[in-house]
């Protein structure tokens, strides 16, 4: 049974609340929290509660004979999980594979045109040097027409004129070459129209990639700064708050309770991911170092040392002090969280789709930044938070690996190079995770 939160340690009980479900002493019952409540002896509320115990259980045993058996049906979840898994997998890979192709044709054709007017370059400033020679024996030879001409100058005026235009024509063409040929240069706005179409392509690609959940971390609760009101399970992935018994006057409301993660953050790029279906009313984001000592009977975002995105009875808000964004969204499972310590970025996913919900920006941001949690109680149930595990511990991921090392052989693609990508891309995960690991401090250490 609970207790009144009136409740003095030094008096003894005398009553119970049946509207409230708490014991009551008689200072509780000077109090204007259980005026015009029903009052029964505790003795009548401990049968009371009995019988509603042996009512419930009576209830639940035809549930229990006629629910099949539980290993059975863990067991063909599993095998249907695995199936989706392998599924998604290979889908997964055949995406990677087609995107791949298509980049190696598009390098493969740029290359080709790259060759191609290399060479025809090439053997245009190659001609240069052919037709220099040609020119330079031309030079000599309208030398010795120039000297013939003036000796015929009594000659016929008209086959003379005529003589004297065909010659005009061939000096021309060598006035014009030897002008070309005084800075030789070469044409190369193709090449340069190709390298600029090659960083548009790469340009675009920027846009969207990388995805936020390329910089996945692994953020556990941290079981010693967080709200007394709260709950860390054992791997310290999940957060609990336990509803209140007692009535709530009209417009009063629940407090929130706070906790912040094990790990922080001052450079670099990180992304988790956490379940909010088990609450109504939560908050998430990241906070400045020190906002944990004075703020963890509040929620996130209502100062300038928090920024979050806060559910209040499912409707959706981004806060950061004064600012104040509402979010048309509904039905949101799970929430992505990407912090660019470097750009000074903060967004908000849902992850189910994979819209950004909400970013926030600031600059020139110095001091560690924690990942942070909020949860308000809710009457007569247990809310909760649960930080989703994005990457696989070393060993799990080898075993893992181990474990579907078969599976490029029962699928449709089978060639050297697929495997080789499929291969590299999750050694680069893990690699990234080392990598990110190194980036992280404990709040401990920090203090």
């Amino acid at each position: 049974m609970a207790l009144c939160s009136t409740w003095v340690p030094s008096h003894s009980t005398v009553f119970y609340c049946a509207n409230c479900q708490e014991m009551l002493t008689t200072e509780c019952l000077l109090t204007d929290t259980h005026h015009k409540h029903c009052y029964v002896t505790l003795r009548e509320a401990a049968n009371q509660q009995l019988e509603n115990i042996k009512g419930r259980f009576k209830m639940l045993e035809p549930q229990v004979r006629n629910v099949c058996d539980v290993k059975q049906q863990v067991s063909a979840a599993k095998q249907r999980l695995e199936d989706a898994y392998v599924k998604i997998k290979q889908a997964i890979i055949c995406q990677y594979e087609e995107l791949w192709m298509l980049l190696m044709k598009n390098q493969e054709q740029a290359f080709l045109i790259l060759e191609a007017e290399n060479e025809s370059l090439n053997q245009h400033l190659t001609q240069l040097v052919e037709d220099e020679k040609n020119y330079h024996q031309k030079s000599e030879e309208m030398k010795n027409k120039v000297q013939n001409l003036r000796k015929k100058k009594k000659e016929n005026p008209v086959i003379l004129l005529e003589e004297i235009n065909t010659l005009e024509l061939s000096l021309m063409a060598m006035e014009d070459f030897y002008s070309s040929v005084k800075e030789i240069k070469f044409d190369g706005e193709r090449l340069r129209a190709l390298e600029e179409s090659v960083k548009k392509i790469v340009r675009k690609n920027k846009e969207i990639l990388p995805r936020p959940w390329e910089y996945s971390q692994n953020i556990t609760f941290n079981k010693n700064i967080k709200h007394k009101d709260l709950k860390v399970s054992e791997h310290g992935s999940e957060v609990f708050l336990k509803g209140s018994c007692s009535c709530l006057s009209k417009g009063q409301r629940a407090q929130w309770s706070s906790i912040v993660a094990n790990q922080s953050f001052k450079k670099g790029q990180h992304y988790w991911e956490v379940e909010v279906e088990g609450s109504k009313s939560w908050a998430l984001g990241v906070v400045e170092q020190g906002w944990e000592k004075r703020n963890l009977d509040r929620p996130l975002g209502r100062d300038r040392a928090s920024w979050s995105l806060e559910s209040d009875e499912g409707d959706l808000t981004a806060l950061h002090g004064h600012d104040l964004s509402t979010i048309r969204c509904c039905n949101i499972h799970r929430v992505g969280v990407y912090m660019n310590c470097d750009k000074g970025q903060v967004m908000f996913y849902n992850v189910a789709t994979g819209c950004v919900l909400h970013s926030f920006s600031f600059s020139g941001h110095k001091q560690l930044l924690y990942p942070a949690f909020s949860l308000r109680a809710e009457a007569n149930c247990t809310v909760q938070l649960k930080i989703r595990r994005m990457i696989q511990e070393y060993d799990q991921f080898q075993q893992h690996n181990d474990q579907n090392d078969l599976l490029g052989e029962h699928s449709n693609s089978e060639g050297p190079d697929s495997g080789a990508f499929v291969e590299s891309g999750e050694v680069r995960s893990f690699s990234e995770y080392e990598t990110s690991s190194e980036s992280e401090e404990s709040l401990e250490e920090s203090k």
